[in-house]
């Protein structure tokens, strides 16, 4: 298996805050930062693009490495020194590479605006599954979400308020969301719920940008969507066929 960069969206925004390397087995011990670049159109490295810390933030299986973006190089008004220059400039293509455990993995991106505003669940569009059915509930966003977040930071209560167990999974390019439920969807309204701590890829939360005004009013916050399970209704063909 290939190593695997994430989001894999062709176009991010020149905020973005995180990116996720997924290894095929534990890569700690084979990780070298010196084999990690940004680099722009021209095959050029992006100086110190990344927030180095005194140690990586790897899962507990050792097999996800999540690489922060230095925010003195996404987030305004931290200083006019040149290192405080954008790492990510909109209109500009650049190519995350890394190296590790004998392969050479690359996810090429376009960079466009900034994403500055809160996110907002109410515009979402939520396409509820069939009653009785194993189909998914999708949830299309209006951004890119970090892929790691939506798996821990959304879930489902059925109609008698009890948790739906769901798998859930993030389109390659972050802007959806698929979740499945381990038994058959019950008839009637269920709830979304979604955590505070659930981001974009920009580290914006519901109710509140990570790149805001300390004086504006404003806190994250857990929302919530109701969607009803839709009916089954036989086909006349079916009907015919009993």
């Amino acid at each position: 298996m290939p190593i695997r960069i994430s989001p894999q969206a062709e176009v991010l925004p020149a905020n973005t805050l995180r990116f996720y390397l997924h290894f095929p087995r534990p890569g700690e011990a084979h990780f070298d930062r010196d084999r990690l670049w940004l680099v722009d159109e021209e095959e050029q490295a992006v100086r110190e693009p990344f927030l180095v810390l005194s140690s990586e933030l790897w899962s507990v299986d050792g097999r996800r490495l999540t690489v922060l973006m230095e925010p003195g190089r996404i987030k305004r008004g931290l200083g006019a020194d040149p290192s405080h220059e954008a790492a990510l400039v909109a209109g500009r293509t650049y190519s995350l590479v890394v190296t590790a455990l004998g392969q050479t993995a690359r996810h090429t991106f376009r960079v466009s605006d900034p994403v500055l505003e809160a996110v907002d669940e109410t515009r979402w569009r939520l396409v509820p599954p069939a009653a009785g059915s194993l189909d998914p509930v999708v949830v299309h966003f209006d951004r890119v979400m970090d892929a790691a977040l939506c798996q821990d930071e959304i879930a489902v209560l059925a109609p008698s308020g009890d948790v739906v167990r769901t798998r859930v999974s993030l389109a390659p390019d972050g802007t959806a969301a698929r979740l499945v439920p381990s038994h058959p969807w019950r008839a009637g309204e269920h709830r979304l719920l979604v955590s505070e701590r659930l981001e974009d890829v920009c580290g914006n939360r519901l109710g509140e940008a990570l790149d805001h005004d300390l004086g504006a009013e404003g806190a994250p916050r857990a929302g919530m969507i109701n969607f009803t399970t839709r009916s089954t209704v036989a086909t006349p063909s079916a009907q015919a066929a009993r």
